[in-house]
């Protein structure tokens, strides 16, 4: 495995100064994904309480762009004021959304108000109406379908991401194929691993020292005795099918030291294939300009706005110099093709938390889905366990509490 640390930028975010922030305006969706972690409680937040939030972010968070989550945002009734209330804060309003809802006219509405971009969820485990049953790779023309879409449109940023479940691993590579077929319409392929607590092994405890009932949690099933899948093995899986694909940046574990929460890459190429990836140096130098001249660090761009420029890297970045090494080759045998427009192609991959045997999860050190809740930054995954038992749940083992 060439996965080390020694090898990877570690990014710089951190609670108070991070790229993203993560608003929820709804916990209303129109599906029902496998280990959601939203439950509908409160429905729509009155478009007055979403600006104080955005305000917040503003203040405390110091971030690039704004993640517009729910729930599903786009059933919001307000949702093109809210992403014009974004923009007008001088952030990138970004919709996390399944798309379920998205039209070409509603499309235009988003984008005039300011919208910057999309990150989709599409997965085989969403339950889909007319998509039950049907494999991940099958759910490549669902993809093709928004891609064109948006890209019919213009300018918008788009990303899609995916569950990773122990059933559809296999299939990561036709999602990463399918993504490079379209550099010119995808900006982004990310990968989240899914994770559950069963019931029929552990026992949830609230911060008062409570038992709780944790099978209120979306995130919680009944048993589970599968491996999870991990970081690294999304990192092996793609690049058995990329093997010019290195990731660059990453975050680490709060509890583990051998974590790896985030990986984010960048591959350079066209729509004549893969020249190769950016290395740390790259990523280091794109998030230390981008926090001198903007003010924040970097969390999405258009690719079209970098493409060519990562060669300039190519004297101090060793995997750069792969890339461009091969790019000249290709200048050599094709030179028609010194027209054809270089992109960047990000590939994240997230770990979501994982229980350890203290109880206690390893979450994402500095993480970049934070959310407000009572007048407090916490990590959007877990607000359930606040709006349902009024703090963190930590778990305990009920085979170990026997044994003790």
């Amino acid at each position: 495995m060439n996965l080390e640390k020694s090898n990877l930028y570690r990014l710089p975010w951190s609670m108070n100064d991070n790229p993203i922030a993560w608003l929820e305006v709804t916990d209303i969706c129109n599906l029902k994904c496998e280990g959601c972690y939203r439950s509908t409680l409160t429905k729509h937040k009155p478009l007055e309480e979403v600006k104080e939030e955005l305000r917040f972010f503003k203040r405390w968070r110091n971030p690039d762009n704004v993640s517009i989550a729910g729930g599903e945002p786009l059933l919001h009734p307000e949702i093109c004021e809210i992403v014009a209330y974004i923009a007008e804060l001088g952030m990138k309003p970004i919709a996390l959304t399944n798309a379920a809802k998205l039209t070409p006219e509603f499309l235009k509405e988003l984008k005039k108000a300011g919208l910057a971009g999309f990150t989709i969820h599409i997965d085989s485990h969403q339950n889909r109406p007319g998509w039950e049953g049907r494999t991940e790779e099958a759910h490549n023309e669902l993809r093709q379908f928004y891609a064109d879409m948006i890209h019919d449109e213009g300018g918008l940023y788009t990303v899609f991401n995916s569950t990773v479940y122990p059933s559809t691993y296999e299939s990561i590579p036709s999602v990463v194929e399918w993504g490079q077929k379209n550099f010119d319409k995808v900006a982004g392929l990310v990968f989240i691993t899914y994770r559950t607590a069963a019931t029929d092994t552990y026992d949830g405890i609230s911060s008062e020292s409570q038992q709780v009932d944790m099978s209120q949690l979306g995130y919680v099933t009944e048993s589970f005795d599968e491996e999870f899948v991990s970081g690294p093995e999304v990192y092996e899986k793609i690049k058995s099918i990329c093997p010019d694909y290195e990731a660059s940046g990453y975050l680490g574990g709060t509890q583990r030291h051998d974590s790896y929460k985030w990986l984010i890459s960048a591959v350079v190429g066209s729509n004549h294939g893969v020249y190769g990836s950016v290395g740390k140096q790259t990523m280091e130098v794109a998030q230390t300009m981008h926090h001198l001249f903007r003010g924040t660090y970097l969390a999405y761009l258009s690719s079209s706005k970098i493409g060519s420029l990562t060669f300039l890297m190519w004297p101090w970045d060793p995997v750069v110099r792969k890339a461009y090494g091969r790019r000249l080759k290709e200048l050599v045998r094709h030179p028609g093709r010194i027209f054809s427009p270089v992109k960047v192609q990000s590939i994240g991959i997230i770990q979501a938390p994982d229980l350890q045997g203290s109880g206690q999860a390893d979450m994402c050190d500095s993480c970049p889905d934070m959310t407000v809740y009572d007048g407090k930054l916490i990590n959007s995954c877990r607000m359930d366990e606040y709006r349902l038992f009024g703090g963190l749940v930590n778990v305990v083992n009920k085979q170990k509490v026997k044994q003790d």
